[in-house]
């Protein structure tokens, strides 16, 4: 019962950060299914057809679920399922309640708003399972990659993990 209401709680954060945002601005919710993994995912597209999704985004391009592209298992992919597209307006407030609930169900609690207009503003990564009940700030999974220089994930960006930064 608890964790029901804390959910409702953190889509209502969600959906009151969401149109926090300017009103002009176009987004896409996205939930992230695959992220960082190898695989052709050709049975994931399979299954997010049969549930009635028409868009996906593999590897930051957005592509038509019968148009995705065919995959190289050897490599890491990215990929999440269009939810929805919208401008942040007051009026909208239900349609992005279940937008975010579909998304959380889908991505196991996790949802992705990415401007639509401006590539360069950074993405909101929303978790249901790591979010603050308070202030709504949130962050992925954490995982033993993004703790070790070794993997591009844990490395710093600056010396890419080597300790020293080209200095030219």
């Amino acid at each position: 019962e608890h964790g029901v209401a804390l959910a409702a709680q953190t889509v209502t954060q969600m959906v009151e950060q969401t149109l926090s945002l300017p009103p002009e601005g176009r987004l896409m919710l996205l939930a992230p299914v695959i992220r960082g993994r190898k695989g052709a995912q050709q049975i994931l597209f399979d299954a997010l057809r049969s549930e009635g999704f028409n868009r996906v985004r593999v590897d930051g391009q957005v592509y038509e679920l019968e148009q995705a592209p065919s995959l190289i298992a050897g490599h890491q992919h990215q990929i999440e399922v269009v939810i929805d597209r919208f401008r942040p307006k007051p009026e909208l407030r239900q349609r992005l309640v279940e937008s975010f609930e579909t998304a959380l169900r889908v991505a196991e609690g996790l949802a992705l708003l990415v401007s639509l207009d401006n590539p360069q503003q950074p993405e909101i990564l929303f978790s249901a399972q790591h979010a603050c009940p308070h202030c709504g700030f949130s962050v992925a999974e954490l995982e033993p990659k993004l703790f070790s220089f070794n993997s591009p994930a844990g490395a710093c960006p600056q010396c890419d993990g080597l300790g020293l930064e080209n200095v030219m």
